[in-house]
């Protein structure tokens, strides 16, 4: 067996730049996943763990926690979504050789990567979560470890008017450190990029 966690890396590219990439590994031992963003891998990350309690921390500081929710149908639990709107594009350094980049025109709406973790047994040659009803891009997709299913990730480019049915608004508070979350991340884009170290 290898000694090394699966991982995918996904981002979106606009106008010859891209948005900083997020970094999925999946746990060697247990059926957990985490995922980190670009230059941020000890400073901002979710850990999904196999124990089902699963939290967003920022440094040392939890910011979030939750209980891992039930399947949206069956054999599907839609774990993570990660939000990208073509502002974000404003990397010009290359990404990640593993990192699929999603091309997003200039006038796009936002892309949305939905992170699905899938019982075993599923069809995983030709189908994909929201392929047919929504009409999904295939990102990538990992293995679970102790033969836990998989995890899929797949991009939706969708407005996110709040009637949305799977469109969850943030507080008030939330929206301030989003605000100062980008506002940074912008702010590095010339600076050195942080490296992921794999904790």
């Amino acid at each position: 067996m290898e000694n090394r966690s699966p991982i995918t890396c996904f981002a979106i590219t606009s106008d010859g730049k891209r948005a900083a990439y997020w970094r999925l590994r999946a746990g060697l031992k247990q059926p957990e996943l985490f995922l980190e963003r670009e230059g941020y891998g000890k400073k901002f990350h979710f850990s999904l763990h196999a124990s089902g309690q699963w939290h967003m921390k920022e440094g040392r500081q939890e910011r979030i926690s939750w209980a891992r929710p039930g399947e949206v149908v069956p054999g599907y639990t839609r774990a993570v979504g990660i939000v990208q709107p073509v502002a974000t594009a404003v990397r010009e350094d290359p990404a990640a050789e593993e990192a699929v980049l999603v091309p997003a025109p200039t006038d796009a709406n936002p892309t949305t990567f939905s992170l699905f973790i899938e019982r075993p047994g599923g069809n995983l040659d030709n189908s994909w979560p929201g392929k047919n009803a929504e009409g999904t891009t295939l990102v990538g997709r990992i293995p679970l470890a102790a033969g836990a299913g998989t995890c899929c990730v797949v991009a939706l480019k969708q407005s996110l008017h709040p009637d949305h049915a799977d469109f969850l608004r943030p507080s008030d508070d939330e929206l301030r450190w989003m605000r100062d979350v980008a506002a940074e991340a912008v702010e590095c884009t010339t600076g050195k990029v942080g490296r992921f170290d794999g904790n």
